[in-house]
């Protein structure tokens, strides 16, 4: 490999199992980069809804310089109070949007380093947006400033992902987007140690949907082996329906998509088909939640049943909620908070919080969640949990203006480049520098450690947390209270 100056951009090439990639290394920014590298394949014939399949094998360097494809793109929410469709910012508008997306991009901080641990980021959106390309949210920044290779993975989404179509035509269509990162971190395992990654030291890492998709992966046993360590910012193991609440979902589905006669035909309608029957189910619901179902084959059972039972026990847990996850909502969208409880079957629950619909969705959505999965996996034993509170406002964040931190707003600390922070303060750098290097402790094997305070692991009868502000400070948790029927209200 040739020497570079600052400045310079010297090509890198690797091998991996289907071909060499030829990617590019920054020696001044200090980051080797393969953009677009595809680890699996849509089937093409009657490709939509099913399971991925290993790319085509090539034989000449592949360029990996540009971004793969990203999923179909779905608006999130609607606002019935100006009758208007409520887009967010996921994705970047520059990228193809394609059934085809099965892509994923590796950054390294030096192509000649061996054995550095793996991240690898699963990107918020709903189910519905965003890709391992979004824009304002860029995980490489980690691999850039703590020596760890960064792995960030596009996968379909929306209906695309999760429709289950199983009574229909007799295909398997359960589970896609699992499907689809399964398939990519088989890759990762495979492929990694050739990028200077460490294939026995993999860390999941995934804020909001992308938590919950990792949820959703500790309770598969067809991921065990894939990956040691888990960290889920503001997401647990709920995103989950049964296979009856699954097939209705489907059924509302396709009469939105006037396919209710000939449901076979959803296998070729023209994808902005699909796209109005979501909106059309939109106005119906304000929100609408894609979930993963359980399937007797790829979830067997309710992911936290399955973790209380043993599954992925060997898995390190790192699990962070932010200090008012519901904050956001009425920021966003007008009653958007509302809309969030009533798309979210929580109406049932929140009769006991009144008109509270902020306490309800902190409680229900998020608290509770995190709370079951930390419970879950002290009972049942194996690996190590950790559990921090993000309580702490920056101050070049949008809603700089709010008391507490609002659901995402850790990002702007775990994301921040610490070596061009731009208009972020010093307090800013600060936290995240605290943020960011609990993250690379906890993947590198260590117990976190910030601002000289050494984490408490989780016990269920301690249960101490660290609580994440100016300065970190070890508290105990506040949960929602044991309510099984505000529970089984979700």
């Amino acid at each position: 490999m040739a020497n570079g100056r600052d400045g310079q951009k010297v090509p890198v090439v690797r091998m991996t199992t289907a071909g060499k990639v030829g990617g590019v290394w920054y020696p001044s920014s200090g980051l080797a980069v393969w953009r677009g590298i595809p680890y699996g394949k849509v089937p093409g014939d009657g490709g939509r809804f099913a399971g991925p399949v290993r790319p085509d094998p090539w034989e000449r360097v592949r360029p990996a310089l540009r971004y793969g494809n990203i999923s179909w793109q779905l608006v999130p929410a609607y606002d019935r109070a100006s009758d208007a469709m409520r887009e967010f910012d996921f994705a970047n508008t520059a990228d193809l949007e394609d059934e085809d997306c099965l892509y994923l991009n590796v950054f390294t901080p030096d192509p000649g380093r061996a054995g550095l641990p793996v991240l690898v980021w699963f990107h918020p959106g709903l189910q519905v947006a965003g890709s391992g390309n979004m824009p304002g949210r860029r995980p490489e920044v980690l691999g850039r400033n703590h020596s760890v290779v960064v792995v960030t993975v596009n996968y379909r989404l929306g209906c695309w992902g999760h429709l289950y179509l199983d009574g229909v035509g007799g295909r398997d269509t359960a589970n896609v987007r699992m499907r689809d990162q399964l398939l990519a971190l088989r890759w990762v395992k495979e492929n990694i140690a050739a990028f200077g990654g460490d294939d026995t030291n993999v860390t999941l890492v995934g804020e909001s949907a992308g938590a919950r998709n990792i949820g959703s992966l500790l309770g598969c046993g067809l991921a065990d082996g894939l990956f040691e360590r888990a960290a889920l910012y503001s997401g647990g193991c709920d995103n989950v329906a049964s296979r009856d609440e699954a097939t209705g979902f489907a059924r509302r589905f396709l009469e939105c998509a006037d396919l209710t006669d000939d449901p076979g035909r959803i296998f070729s309608v023209p994808n902005v088909h699909l796209k109005v029957a979501h909106e059309r189910l939109l106005r119906q619901c304000e929100i609408v939640y894609y979930r993963d179902v359980v399937d007797g084959v790829y979830l067997s059972r309710a992911p936290i049943e399955a973790i209380r039972a043993g599954a992925s026990g060997k898995v390190d847990l790192l699990v962070s909620n932010t200090a008012n996850e519901a904050g956001l909502w009425d920021l966003m969208m007008p009653d958007g908070a509302r809309v969030v409880v009533r798309g979210s079957g929580l109406e049932t629950a929140a009769s006991r919080y009144g008109a509270d619909h902020e306490e309800v969705i902190n409680d229900e959505l998020y608290l509770r969640p995190s709370r079951d999965l930390l419970r879950a996996r002290a009972a049942a034993g194996g690996g190590r949990c950790w559990y921090q509170l993000y309580d702490y406002v920056p101050s070049n964040h949008p809603f700089a203006g709010v008391d507490r931190a609002l659901h995402g707003m850790d990002l702007a600390s775990l994301l921040l480049d610490l070596s061009a922070p731009g208009g972020a303060s010093e307090a800013d750098v600060g936290v995240a520098r605290n943020v960011q290097s609990a993250l690379v402790d906890f993947a590198s094997g260590r117990v976190p450690s910030t601002g000289g305070v050494t984490w408490p692991v989780y016990e269920r009868d301690t249960e101490k947390i660290v609580r994440i502000g100016r300065e970190p400070g070890v508290d105990t948790a506040v949960w929602p209270p044991d309510d099984d029927t505000t529970a089984a209200g979700r």
